[in-house]
């Protein structure tokens, strides 16, 4: 029971430095609310990289001195271990779908879609098209070896709306976006008992295809037309997903008619996911530092739970 104990207090502690983390994302968010969509992106992208970085960091560090009932004990880290298990289980099932999806789809060799793919900047960023039957709106499949899939129903699709459609995969690809979204819904597996978590990939997630949005209309499509372009796909969400999936849409919808809106860079950072990576590293150690020093001296604080 004595390990039982100090793992508890070792997890308390860290879903405390989690939702402080969470929280100061959540309030620059706010002060950052007039900058672009990519800038946003960026601060929940690191917000999350530096939850994910802290259990490293903190390995070295003391838990609290936090008394509790060894049954307590026991408990708590059964129902956040059944938590975070399901919640990672959930995660591989998507993947394996995604994988079953791609395995399924058959390279797009069509003229016209190749032609649209190499006349966009970010056409240099190593991706495969493909097509599928089953899926019903395109998707970007893959986090190492990304893929561009594109609905068999969206094969007629005139030239501008190709062009639309591609900038928007190509900047997730670029963006690596998959690969963020994953390390989002794996930080939300293990902070799931704080609510900020599941914020924090909504708003990563939202902002992602803000950003996306904003590379669309940088490559040259007309507001009007890409607006036009979301508003058919709010329709048939609608009829297949309910009113929770379409709403999204149209406040995309909002933000691309949105004249006062500031947009972000056209390309993805080089070195972005490098940078990221050691950014975190460095505010998870600043942090877990300033924790362990403040910590010095400090007297213990007592939680008693009665049997």
């Amino acid at each position: 029971m004595i390990e039982a104990l100090s793992a508890l207090r070792w997890l308390a502690a860290l879903e405390l430095a989690g939702t402080a983390v969470f929280g100061l994302a959540l309030a620059l968010e706010v002060c950052l609310r007039r900058r672009s969509a990519a800038t946003r992106r960026g601060l929940w992208a690191l917000a999350i990289a530096v939850a994910l970085a802290l259990p490293l960091t903190r390995l070295a560090l003391g838990a609290p001195a936090i008394a509790v009932a060894p049954w307590c004990a026991a408990t708590l880290l059964a129902v956040w271990a059944t938590g975070t298990l399901a919640l990672l289980l959930r995660l591989g099932h998507g993947a394996l779908q995604a994988r079953r999806l791609r395995a399924a789809s058959r390279l797009l060799c069509e003229p016209g879609w190749q032609a649209s793919l190499r006349a966009l900047p970010a056409a240099s960023c190593p991706v495969e098209l493909r097509v599928s039957d089953e899926l019903r709106v395109p998707q970007v499949l893959g986090a190492w070896r990304p893929a561009i899939v594109v609905p068999r129903v969206m094969l007629g699709l005139a030239d501008r709306e190709r062009r639309s459609l591609l900038a928007h995969e190509l900047a997730h690809v670029a963006r690596r976006d998959v690969l963020l979204l994953t390390a989002g819904a794996i930080a939300r597996a293990l902070y799931w008992v704080c609510p900020l978590a599941w914020s924090a990939l909504r708003r990563l997630r939202a902002r992602a295809e803000d950003a996306a949005d904003d590379a669309v209309l940088q490559a040259g499509v007309p507001p009007s037309s890409y607006a036009a372009q979301l508003v058919a796909l709010a329709r048939a969400q609608l009829e297949r997903a309910g009113r929770v999936a379409a709403g999204g849409l149209r406040g995309r919808v909002r933000a691309v008619l949105d004249v006062s809106r500031v947009r972000g860079p056209a390309r993805a950072p080089r070195w972005g996911l490098a940078r990221l990576v050691g950014a975190a590293l460095l505010v998870a150690t600043t942090v877990t530092a300033c924790e362990a020093r403040s910590s010095d001296g400090t007297a213990a604080v007592t939680i008693t739970v009665p049997r």
